[in-house]
């Protein structure tokens, strides 16, 4: 039997050169995100608020503004994205309209969950409800099927990615940015 050898092909250069020359773009809306611009800092990532047309986050590199075709939408935790969804529902749906018309790649960002079983279950304690003014109930499986709906193709169509540490969240940012414009650098490359 023959054995075939894998060999992982690194980015580690790539990504290394886009650190160094990307610079990320946070909307001036955005707040309490402290966390996140703490590591752009620490990493020696330029960063710079002006305020995005959608999104909380994008990018430019090299003086290409990707701010219209690649955005992070940040959501701090599930009770945000409840009171969203119940209270603010026309606005939020209709700035992920306006995403999904215009961008090529939107990702929804819940921070402080670990993945769709744990949003599915998320409940509030009788003593969080009370201190809130609801009713116990199982606010995860609302704000489940709510994304499952918004997220597919015939309707917002976006990534949902999780990030249970909140001091993961920079990273996660820097990674789906890393990955658009390595594609959109293999698209745009003179063909031979």
């Amino acid at each position: 039997m023959k054995t075939v050898r894998c060999t992982k092909l690194s980015n580690n250069d790539e990504k290394k050169d886009f650190m160094k020359k990307v610079t990320i773009l946070v909307d001036t809306r955005e707040q309490q995100n402290s966390h996140i611009t703490e590591v752009f800092s620490n990493l020696g990532i330029m960063f710079k608020s002006q305020k995005l047309d959608f999104g909380d986050y994008s990018f430019i590199v090299d003086g290409k503004d990707f701010s219209r075709s690649c955005v992070v939408e940040r959501k701090a935790d599930i009770n945000e994205v409840y009171g969203n969804v119940t209270s603010d529902r026309e606005r939020i749906e209709k700035e992920l309209d306006t995403i999904s018309r215009n961008a090529q790649q939107c990702t929804f960002m819940l921070e402080k969950c670990s993945g769709w079983e744990h949003l599915k279950g998320f409940e509030l304690s009788e003593m969080q409800a009370g201190k809130q003014g609801r009713k116990v109930c199982n606010i995860g499986a609302t704000v489940y099927s709510t994304l499952q709906a918004w997220r597919c193709g015939n309707r917002y169509s976006f990534s949902v990615e999780f990030v249970p540490e909140t001091n993961r969240s920079a990273l996660k940012i820097l990674e789906v940015f890393f990955w658009y414009y390595h594609n959109y650098k293999k698209q745009t490359a003179p063909r031979r």
